[in-house]
């Protein structure tokens, strides 16, 4: 779906991106920039996407894809760290 198709629908729900942004905290500019697909913020697709009824995938099919991370470690002095799938874990670290 396109930026424009997006906005028409939320006119017709009686929703402005000024509306949007002022629920989020955040400046109109960015939800422009996300309906029309220039950057990414996800607080503000989900939000998108759940004002319209619809899943963050139908709207932007590319943007919002789950990417796995790769692994890498980190040195906190005493362990070594490995960040994995987005979970920190440190072998003989006790938290």
């Amino acid at each position: 779906m396109d930026g424009i198709e997006i906005n028409y629908r939320l006119r017709k729900l009686g929703m402005s991106q000024a509306k949007i942004a002022r629920t989020l905290g955040v400046a109109s500019g960015v939800v422009s920039n996300v309906i029309h697909d220039r950057t990414t913020a996800y607080a503000v697709a989900s939000h998108i996407a759940q004002l319209l009824e619809c899943e963050i995938e139908d709207l932007w099919p590319t943007r919002y894809v789950f990417k796995p991370r790769k692994t890498t470690t980190q040195n906190d002095g005493k362990n070594t760290c490995v960040l994995l799938e987005g979970e920190v874990q440190c072998p003989n670290h006790l938290d």
